[in-house]
């Protein structure tokens, strides 16, 4: 089967390799959209920490993003996935630790992230396998551009949910990517009023093609106007700023990862302000209400992707993904051709 290996920076192909098979509680997949992040990008050119801190070494198939079929099922697994169109979460955890017997898998010490981190293959194939307690089944109504965006921004979700928002609350996102316009619905589903900052004018439009409200910069009225700052984009001075718009009493989630330790982050304030700080790692057990969300029209995931690329094109489509001036934040490459409507679902 054909999948995409990175070998150095810069450096990637599509390749044969060999097909996987699935193991017990598995199933396979036929993979038909992967999504591309910020995360990939980091892989391609070299800069991610994955790669500087030797968590992730070449060559690899890389993604973590993705939507797709069942085609096969592996031992224990019933015959009633077979045909689902699904999605899954890319923690593969050892079950034994105690993290793990607590149900915190996302705080297993011993875990994969497929595509991301240990050895594990990447999504960037034409078939994978996945455990079959990680998948999401997609109702009919959500698009296979959908599908493949639940991964990242379900952990937008969990963001929000992390602050417990309310309909009293006011609320700044910083930063108009897929996070931060995922998380800024989530939180106006949530009845909250929400501001979305960012410099960039491609952004902030779509942000306002949303619904959202959304402004460049902070400015002095904002100083400890919020009781809720959601930190999506992972920025240096953004990260700084979100201390300085959260209200005493008030709470941050660090949804952004950045990627260097943050100077002159200004810890002392945050307790004199008696502010609590939400780390936020992934959106596992959040898919379930994302989907709804995405089901209702609350939270419109589709609008996020400014182009899909062929598999063949996939050289193009990381420099699109580079290329800072676009309008949208999501790149996607098709794996598989598009699905007839008569296809299983």
């Amino acid at each position: 089967m054909k999948a995409i290996q990175l070998t150095a920076p810069h450096t990637l192909s599509v390749t044969d390799i060999a097909r996987p098979e699935p193991g017990p509680g598995e199933v396979l997949v036929r993979v038909d959209l992967l999504g591309l992040c910020g995360t990939d990008l980091g892989f391609f050119d070299g800069s991610s920490n994955y790669l500087r801190d030797g968590l992730k070494r070449y060559p690899f198939v890389l993604g973590h993003e993705w939507v797709g079929i069942v085609v096969e099922t592996g031992p224990g697994v019933g015959s009633e996935m077979l045909g689902r169109r699904v999605s899954g979460h890319n923690f593969r955890v050892c079950g034994r630790c105690v993290h793990c017997r607590a149900g915190r898998i996302r705080s297993c010490p011993n875990r994969s992230e497929i595509g991301v981190l240990g050895p594990q293959p990447g999504a960037g194939a034409q078939l994978i396998t996945a455990p079959a307690d990680t998948l999401t089944h997609l109702p009919d109504a959500l698009s296979d551009v959908a599908g493949a965006l639940l991964e990242p921004t379900a952990a937008a979700v969990h963001a929000v949910d992390r602050l417990a928002v309310t309909a009293s609350d006011r609320v700044a996102v910083l930063g108009a990517g897929t996070l931060g316009l995922a998380a800024a619905q989530t939180v106006r589903a949530w009845g909250a009023d929400v501001v979305v900052l960012d410099p960039n004018p491609s952004a902030r439009k779509l942000a306002a093609e949303l619904g959202l409200r959304g402004q460049s910069a902070p400015v002095a009225a904002d100083e400890e106007a919020y009781d809720a700052v959601i930190e999506a984009s992972g920025n240096e001075a953004a990260v700084r700023s979100a201390v300085c718009l959260v209200a005493a009493g008030g709470r941050i989630a660090q949804l952004g990862t950045p990627h260097h330790t943050v100077d002159g982050f200004d810890a002392a304030t945050l307790v004199i302000r008696d502010v609590t700080l939400h780390g936020v790692l992934s959106g596992i057990g959040y898919w379930g209400r994302l989907v709804d969300l995405v089901e209702s029209g609350a939270v419109n995931l589709d609008a996020l992707v400014d182009r899909v690329f062929p598999l063949d094109e996939v050289d193009a489509a990381f420099v699109h993904l580079a290329d800072g001036n676009r309008n949208r934040p999501k790149v996607l490459v098709r794996i598989a051709p598009a699905l007839a409507a008569s296809d299983p679902a």
